[in-house]
């Protein structure tokens, strides 16, 4: 249960809270059936990687299926990519939770609260993964009641379902799976924590488990949004406060606020903890390869607190912005899931999840074709790095 914890928030994260309001202003009704589709592929998607993060256990996570399948230069190459991804996409996570909790401190930099919300994270990280584990599950836990209560409650006092399809160009349809599909992101570092569990049948069933509590926070949260009568609802944009005031009134602000901010965090813990430990088996150096007495890769975790303070000077600076951060951080996680599918399929038996990782591997690279010329210019550069100059 411990590894649920730590999965089921930083999975939902911030996507969660953006994605279905967004969805729906651009699809109205159509969204339900976007995301019916995104928790369907959101599944299989979360059993490929930890099938391979059973066959192949250690602080490498998938990155050690990749080297047995395809080779050392591959292994590094996806190392690569989810590293960049996480130095890019982890300021970002902390640059939405700034936006919500600069509500309440409107004079302060966005990034200088990032700063202060990273440093808690930073100390956390530092602590034993079960007992991060169980802290994550005692707040993801109150915070999913909330959102399936908040949901359930919309539904129940429902005087009719209607659905509606809206007409929608393939242009919207195509967007909306683009941006529905940073909810699928997270289940490619569940691999790098394979080390600290103990029995490898534990891994299934927490994933099978978070997946399924992940697919239903979502599909009864869009149907609320769908079905829901709310005043404003066709007016402007649709926001997620609405959904929580029928049962929450007045507190739904600050607990939306919370929600926000546990959810950010979390993904954060999950993601620089699971990088910290790939850096740290590359054995890159001496300081990098620092674990403290309790296991908790204390090198690599300063390393990777180096440059994300440096990137949040840049945004302090306006040199880059929020926009930039996640255009390539999602083009770099885009890239290592590409690598991972790529390993399940050689690696496999003809099966249903050789069968759905080749789907998959097809609707990932077309979406990474679509990405910012910049951002495949630099994927590229990195695999020709790699492949050619790396020994």
């Amino acid at each position: 249960m411990s590894l649920s914890g730590l999965i089921i928030g930083p999975v939902l994260g911030s996507g969660v809270i953006l994605l279905p309001p967004l969805l729906f202003d651009l699809l109205g009704n159509y969204s339900l059936i976007i995301w019916i589709v995104i928790s369907f592929l959101g599944f299989i998607f979360a059993m490929v990687f930890a099938r391979l993060s059973i066959l192949f256990k250690g602080e490498g996570g998938v990155s050690l299926a990749t080297k047995n399948a395809l080779g050392k230069k591959y292994q590094v190459l996806t190392s690569l990519y989810l590293i960049f991804a996480v130095f890019f996409g982890a300021i970002a996570v902390l640059l939405i939770a700034s936006e919500f909790l600069g509500i309440y401190f409107p004079d302060i930099n966005k990034a200088l609260l990032a700063f202060y919300l990273y440093i808690p994270v930073f100390l956390f990280l530092l602590s034993r993964i079960d007992f991060i584990g169980k802290m994550m599950l005692s707040l993801t836990s109150v915070i999913t009641i909330i959102l399936l209560s908040s949901s359930i409650n919309i539904l129940l006092n429902l005087n009719e379902f209607n659905l509606i399809l809206p007409k929608s160009s393939f242009d919207d349809i195509s967007y909306a799976f683009l941006i529905a599909f940073w909810a699928i992101v997270g289940w490619e570092v569940i691999g790098n924590y394979s080390n600290e569990v103990k029995e490898t049948k534990t891994i299934t069933k927490a994933v099978i488990f978070s997946a399924l509590i992940v697919s239903l926070v979502y599909i009864l949260l869009v149907m609320s949004i769908v079905f829901g009568d709310f005043v404003d609802k066709n007016i402007q944009s649709f926001k997620l406060l609405w959904v929580l005031e029928p049962l929450f009134g007045e507190y739904s602000a600050i607990l939306l606020t919370s929600i926000t901010l546990i959810f950010c965090l979390s993904t954060i813990i999950l993601f620089v903890g699971g990088v910290a430990r790939l850096i740290s088996s590359l054995q890159l150096s001496t300081f990098t390869s620092i674990h403290t007495s309790s296991g908790a890769p204390l090198g690599a975790l300063s390393f990777l607190a180096v440059v994300h303070l440096t990137i949040l000077s840049f945004v302090y600076y306006d040199i880059i912005n929020i926009s930039n951060l996640v255009a390539f951080a999602d083009g770099f996680f885009i890239a290592n899931a590409i690598i991972g599918l790529t390993t399940a399929i050689v690696i496999f038996d003809n099966g249903f999840l050789r069968y759905s990782a080749m789907i998959l591997l097809v609707l990932f690279f077309a979406i990474l074709l679509v990405s910012n010329i910049y951002i495949l210019l630099v994927i590229l550069s990195v695999f020709l790095y790699t492949y050619f100059i790396k020994k």
